[in-house]
């Protein structure tokens, strides 16, 4: 789906930007190694503050576009596709960078999902989408300001993405055992087998360990949002084997 962006008013945003205020929200994620120094992503805290973009959010740059500045997912959803699948919905921006990179109308292919109520989403980025998904990166990025771990075990009904081209959602369930500190879980998907075991830092609300997909051994690192956990997000990554790949997210049964 081919989504057209008012380049006029991203524009605008693009080169408004407010510095040296505090960062009021605690904005953490993490994205897979970059395969160009040209064409590239980065998550963080938002950079932008006008039209439809705000500060501070958990945020997005693309090398290509304003010199990597980050901007909120909040404002890219208001021009994203939506695809619901078995209760999830991602969101979709088509704007391949073909030609000399450098404008708005080649920002790249975009597919993103909001976990839960708060500032928090996971997804992946190419150059170009499924045509070949090349220079593809994988990243989650959220607030944890207010993030809290319960006590005992809990479950969480999560979903990934891999080179997502319309229906092909990665889905199952993690479970969590913050007495242990483990989390561990499994994603299927089409032709696609994803897992992790992971042990969780009870001090950062966070998570790292062992990631397997296919046969492929890899690593694993996310982190926990909200009081008592309420959900997570995360990126497993294989070094060697980066078409499995793969960001997820989901929230507490």
């Amino acid at each position: 789906m081919n989504i057209r962006i008012s380049l006029s008013l991203l524009a605008v945003a693009s080169l408004t930007v407010l510095a040296g205020n505090a960062q009021a929200a605690d904005i953490v994620g993490a994205n897979s190694p970059s395969t160009s120094a040209e064409f590239n992503i980065s998550v963080g805290a938002s950079q932008v503050q006008a039209g439809p973009h705000s500060r501070d959010k958990a945020g997005i740059g693309v090398s290509t576009v304003s010199g990597g500045l980050k901007v909120d997912f909040a404002g890219l959803s208001a021009y994203s596709g939506k695809t619901p699948i078995n209760g999830v919905t991602v969101q979709t921006l088509n704007v391949p960078i073909t030609g000399t990179p450098g404008s708005h109308s080649g920002m790249g292919y975009f597919s993103f999902v909001k976990v839960g109520s708060g500032d928090v989403w996971f997804g992946e980025w190419s150059r170009d989408g499924a045509s070949s998904f090349s220079n593809r990166q994988v990243y989650y990025v959220g607030d944890r300001t207010g993030t809290t771990l319960p006590a005992g075990t809990a479950s969480y009904a999560v979903a990934g993405l891999n080179q997502f081209s319309g229906s092909n959602l990665l889905q199952g369930t993690f479970n969590a055992d913050f007495g242990a500190g483990t989390l561990t879980g499994v994603l299927n998907g089409t032709g696609l087998v994803v897992g992790v075991n992971a042990s969780i830092n009870a001090g950062s609300a966070s998570f790292a360990g062992a990631a397997f997909a296919n046969g492929a051994a890899g690593t694993t690192q996310g982190q926990f949002f909200g009081a008592n956990a309420a959900s997570l997000a995360g990126i497993a990554t294989f070094a060697g084997n980066s078409q499995y790949d793969t960001a997820f997210g989901g929230t507490k049964n």
